[in-house]
């Protein structure tokens, strides 16, 4: 699949080129590049990355705690009853599962932030891109991923950068 893809890109790219006169322009762009090293890009994954941690640090303490009561519980495995113990055993799992439904919860919003927060840069930048095709006569713009071999001439992901980064694209509401 994927090599069709590629072949099919080869082959529009030198259709193009064998259709297209020398003042057409064609050029590429990293995308991940301009959100990556962004101002806002930045604050964006500034925010999750703190989601991210605030996660990790709920799990370790929650993992810390079970594990304690774990312990306390098979120290108590002689003293308690059998359905005692097997009642407190019910118990740390049931804590155990409900914490993780929560986990995943908190997971899933965070790649909906993700993917929100992603969708909005490019809806913003596909505007920048318009204007910046218009200003500068370039007839189509590609995805630097999907380009096997381009020069750097044309790679404008840092003249995009300048512009996104003068455009300060509010990311996070």
């Amino acid at each position: 699949m994927k090599i069709n893809i590629y072949l099919f890109l080869f082959v529009l790219f030198f259709s193009f080129k064998s259709y297209s006169s020398e003042n057409d322009k064609i050029v590429f762009l990293n995308i991940n590049y301009v959100f990556n090293n962004s101002v806002s890009g930045k604050e964006a994954n500034l925010l999750i990355q703190n989601k991210i941690k605030k996660l990790e640090e709920e799990v370790t303490k929650f993992s810390e705690d079970i594990n304690k009561k774990k312990k306390n519980l098979v120290n108590q495995k002689n003293i308690l009853s059998k359905e005692e113990f097997d009642k407190k055993f019910t118990s740390i799992d049931n804590k155990i599962k409900e914490f993780n439904e929560k986990v995943n919860i908190k997971n899933r919003e965070i790649q909906d932030s993700k993917k929100k927060i992603r969708s909005f840069f490019i809806k913003e930048l596909r505007k920048i891109l318009s204007d910046y095709s218009t200003e500068n006569s370039i007839k189509l713009i590609i995805k630097q991923e999907d380009v096997l071999i381009g020069s750097k001439d044309l790679d404008i992901s840092n003249d995009i950068l300048k512009i996104v980064d003068k455009n300060n694209i509010k990311l996070i509401k």
